[in-house]
């Protein structure tokens, strides 16, 4: 017992330093499963309901709020009734389609629950863009769309796992769905995947939940210290100085130093209105972008990885030693796993299992680009549904085109890296020039890729290839 209190306080430490507002009520759970193992199926869905009344920071409640002022819903009462019944006939809907995957398996919805969930999702989104709906039926679509968004990674893990022989009920799935784990997240991607993962990972005896715990605290102050580093380059590259220092600084009239770089959307702007900035700014821009990316990725996912070790599931980091890939198919699994494995348990797979079984290439290409392609696209249209309706469906559409560029880039390159593959070497084993000369290639190509990253419908494509050109424009 006194162990695990100093545990737990090591673990509350941590998260108090990495600025986790929740940290008390993450402390406290994660307490309460560290003394009551035996019970953390019940304990961890009690949970789940427990941050869906308090840390419902996933639901966008901006967009939410923005219906209720179209809606003339004045009153506060009223739109938290409508929230809660229509969360409660979303998760009422989910249960008996779990039931019936469950208890009618040889039926095509059984079968396909998940494709059958996307699509209807994906029709009602089309019905709210394309339908010229007024009033309260409008209010409802869009309310019951903002709310079913941010859930449908993690229905669809449940209800794949329903057709198995092995699966728990609904009441244990609903402690995967929206984890408090993942609290620290907006992100719809569902870190540690559902509950057949983690039945799979799951602590069996204190002893493995001791080292698990252990290295939940050794990793959350890792993050702290990436996070510092971070900060460190905020400061340095965009003069983003902490908010105390800020002050002073403000009001003592100093300059804050800085290498006044222009962030990578700054500087896509200035190109999409006709400036050229020089080729040095513009990569330095470029540079500083990726390696915020991973730095950020690498705290916010793996924040939520600690918290879930905490629980007592072993689960893989979401993002380990991506610098350290050869390929670029491997940096891509290392980078963001969690979202990788999304994509190849709904895309990947399904493609992979049923077509082109007798042209081995053919099939891990179309499988491949039916993950970092399609699945990209789909997921991140479904989740960025506030532009269907601020803008229409069809300019949301032609917006995404940057997108869906990028997306059929990162499907190629995965591609030719995974043709291309030989059999894994030790580190150690490789010679110093061909790790470099890797390195080069793989981090130049994500580089430059993250030109084409770029998720809001604000430019054209040509406007990105503008700034793209940019790049090369060594005479300035």
């Amino acid at each position: 017992p006194l162990g695990k209190l100093v545990l737990l306080a090591g673990f509350a430490a941590a998260l108090k330093i990495d600025g986790l507002h929740g940290w008390p009520e993450l402390t406290l759970v994660t307490g309460i499963l560290s003394f009551l193992p035996k019970h953390r199926t019940i304990l961890t869905s009690l949970a789940a309901v427990l941050w869906l009344f308090l840390h419902n920071n996933w639901i966008n409640w901006d967009f939410i709020g923005g219906l209720a002022e179209t809606g003339h819903l004045n009153q506060r009462w009223i739109l938290d009734m409508l929230v809660g019944g229509d969360l409660a006939a979303i998760f009422c809907g989910v249960a008996l389609l779990f039931w019936y995957v469950r208890n009618r398996q040889g039926s095509f919805l059984a079968r396909r629950p998940v494709l059958v969930m996307i699509c209807c999702y994906a029709a009602i989104l089309l019905v709210a863009g394309l339908v010229p709906l007024h009033g309260d039926p409008r209010t409802l679509i869009w309310l019951l769309i903002a709310l079913l968004s941010p859930y449908l990674w993690y229905f669809a893990y449940a209800l794949k796992d329903a057709g198995s022989k092995t699966a728990d009920g609904f009441v244990a799935q609903f402690g995967a769905m929206r984890p408090f784990y993942n609290m620290v997240l907006v992100s719809s991607t569902p870190v540690g995947k559902g509950r057949a993962y983690l039945r799979k990972v799951e602590t069996k005896t204190s002893r493995e939940l001791s080292v698990v715990q252990l290295k939940a605290v050794k990793l959350l102050v890792w993050i702290a210290v990436l996070q510092r580093l971070r900060h460190l380059l905020q400061v340095v590259l965009y003069g983003e100085f902490w908010k105390a220092p800020a002050t002073v600084f403000h009001h003592s009239g100093l300059v804050l130093p800085n290498l006044h770089i222009p962030t990578l959307e700054t500087a896509i702007n200035l190109s999409a209105t006709g400036v050229q900035l020089p080729s040095g700014i513009a990569w330095a821009s470029l540079i500083a972008h990726f390696v915020q990316a991973v730095l950020g990725i690498y705290v916010s996912g793996n924040v939520a990885v600690a918290c879930c070790r905490m629980a007592g599931f072993y689960i893989l980091r979401n993002t380990y030693r991506p610098l350290e890939s050869q390929t670029i198919a491997e940096f891509w699994n290392r980078f963001y796993y969690y979202f990788k494995e999304l994509l190849v348990e709904f895309f990947f797979f399904p493609v992979y299992m049923r077509y082109f079984k007798k042209y081995p290439r053919l099939r891990k290409i179309a499988a491949t680009m039916a993950a970092a392609t399609l699945g990209n696209m789909i997921y991140h249209f479904c989740r960025d549904f506030a532009y269907v309706h601020d803008l229409g469906l069809r300019a949301a559409v032609t917006g995404f085109q940057v997108y869906a560029f990028y997306t059929f880039l990162l499907g190629l390159g995965i591609c030719i890296s995974q043709m291309r593959s030989r059999p894994a070497m030790p580190a150690g084993g490789i010679p110093w020039i061909r790790r470099l000369f890797s390195f080069t290639i793989v981090v130049g190509f994500f580089c430059l890729l993250d030109v084409f990253d770029y998720e809001p419908r604000a430019h054209t494509l040509g406007a990105h290839f503008a700034f793209f050109l940019n790049l090369f424009s060594f005479h300035r």
